[in-house]
């Protein structure tokens, strides 16, 4: 499936502003570390969005302000970067063979392509998605990768960040995602507490099967 109505050139938007922010912030000093997410500590935000089905990732901020997170695509692991101004997701085109998405169309010319993929998982949150876009992010992933000192794969875009419910603590480096597909809705405390498993709602089932669809 082509994505040459829709996204193409917001791809090419999307990597473009981000290099830019990438290069101006090149001089700022390095961050502070990330505050440890406490989800079982009353009186907390980690706490308050805990209870409405959210979960905590931690980022980790680079010295231009820029989230990272790390994820794994269909069982491997790596690290993206977290961009608002994204409307879809990208994976580094030239990195499809590592992640068993080689499609040679996708790196040639700059094209952007649309791809199948079996599971795409940000901490302990599974997403629910099965297609992620090839695009060239060469100067991206390079200028990121030198200031993380480790490889950068691609970007998170609004395609995950708005199906999610995403909510982001900027100061703090930590993204909030509801797992199941569902507004937010209060679940029990127990849910909060470290080592407990997420309690299964009744749509929570269901969701994989409607991203299918979409």
């Amino acid at each position: 499936m082509r994505l040459r109505s829709i996204c193409p050139e917001p791809c090419r938007r999307a990597a473009a502003a981000l290099l830019l922010l990438v290069i101006t912030g090149c001089g700022q000093a390095p961050t502070q570390a990330a505050v440890e997410y406490r989800p079982e500590e009353a009186g907390t935000v980690d706490h308050a969005l805990c209870l409405l089905g959210f979960t905590g990732v931690e980022l980790s901020e680079v010295s231009t302000g820029h989230q990272l997170v790390d994820l794994s695509l269909n069982g491997r692991e790596a690290t993206f970067v977290v961009d608002t101004g994204a409307n879809v997701s990208v994976l580094h085109a030239p990195f499809a063979d590592d992640f068993g998405l080689s499609d040679d169309r996708a790196a040639r010319g700059g094209q952007a392509r649309l791809v199948r993929i079996d599971s795409l998982q940000l901490g302990g949150v599974a997403i629910r998605q099965n297609r992620i876009v090839l695009a060239d992010l060469s100067q991206v992933v390079s200028a990121l990768g030198r200031m993380s000192d480790r490889p950068v794969s691609g970007i998170i875009g609004q395609d995950v960040l708005g199906e999610h419910r995403a909510v982001i603590d900027v100061p703090r480096s930590i993204l909030y995602l509801i797992e199941a597909d569902e507004d937010p809705t209060p679940v029990p405390a127990e849910r909060c507490r470290r080592g407990e498993e997420p309690v299964e709602t009744g749509d929570a089932g269901q969701a994989g099967n409607r991203s299918e669809s979409r």
